[in-house]
């Protein structure tokens, strides 16, 4: 049995590329023990929806993609599921130099963090800080 930080980490990015160096990083890391890539946010989407009672910790989401953006992505997750997608950590990775993006990102209460690519070890193990702020949180709460 794992017992790897990360249960669940689920990466959404469009780029071949990156997917294969996010890829690389987290295996050599050991810090994941669950790791589901998706190249668009709907097939990222239909993914969530298909496995209700599953908990990802967190998600590792791309600002600029076609079809469905980062963005575009949160709003439907929220939308289609609800409670169960407001617990799970997202961290937005970019490329983008645009401050509209970050200002964008910092008003979302879902978004934890807004890392610039490559995703590297130590935005990995920020993921693994994140995740654990984010536990003890729910830990904390009190639950009616």
């Amino acid at each position: 049995m794992s017992s790897a930080p990360i249960k669940t980490l689920v990466m959404i990015d469009d780029e071949p590329v990156d997917q294969w160096l996010y890829r690389r990083t987290i295996e050599q890391s050991g810090l994941v023990e669950e790791l589901h890539q998706f190249t668009s946010g709907q097939d990222a989407l239909d993914f969530l929806e298909a496995r209700p009672g599953d908990s990802i910790d967190a998600i590792l989401l791309d600002v600029r993609m076609p079809e469905m953006n980062g963005f575009e992505f949160l709003d439907a997750a929220t939308a289609q599921l609800g409670d169960r997608f407001a617990a799970v950590v997202v961290i937005m990775l970019t490329t983008s130099l645009d401050p509209k993006d970050r200002a964008r990102a910092e008003q979302l209460e879902l978004v934890k963090d807004y890392l610039n690519k490559p995703l590297t070890s130590e935005g990995l193990t920020r993921v693994v800080e994140l995740i654990a702020e984010a536990r003890q949180v729910e830990g904390g709460a009190t639950r009616h």
